[in-house]
């Protein structure tokens, strides 16, 4: 991309739609670890724009260790985590799931990082999704 293409498209975005089949190929975690951190230093630190990582939650049971260190890894390059899972008291017809939006700034400490943590649910729709604070929804009020 050149800078004259950068002013009409933006910033790139690289989009990774699942990490977790690189550990089901049998690629370390440390490995795809090295090649996020890559990813990241040459689209957002060259290119001054973004990359957007997914993993999957549903480890299968050999591969748990390697889901849960990917995970932990990534939550600490990233600035900016969610979390979207199911609700954990089960089945509601106007409440679909739960998502947690967690954040990191710069603290007051030096050096330091905060992370702040919201939590939403949803209710997804034929063409989108409606999200409102926990306990706000129609079916609880």
């Amino acid at each position: 991309m050149t800078k004259g293409e950068e002013g009409k498209w933006g910033p790139p975005v690289l989009i990774v739609d699942d990490l977790t089949v690189f550990l089901s190929l049998g690629v370390r975690v440390g490995a795809v670890l090295d090649f996020t951190h890559y990813c990241r230093v040459f689209v957002c630190s060259k290119l001054q724009g973004n990359v957007v990582m997914l993993i999957r939650g549903e480890e299968e049971e050999g591969d748990e260790e390697g889901s849960e260190l990917l995970l932990k890894g990534l939550t600490h390059q990233c600035s900016l985590a969610l979390r979207v899972e199911g609700l954990p008291t089960g089945y509601c017809r106007d409440i679909h799931g739960q998502m947690e939006v967690f954040r990191r700034v710069s603290g007051s400490c030096v050096g330091g990082l905060k992370t702040h943590k919201n939590l939403f649910q949803f209710k997804v729709h034929d063409k989108g999704a409606s999200f409102f604070a926990r306990g706000t929804s129609s079916a609880v009020l």
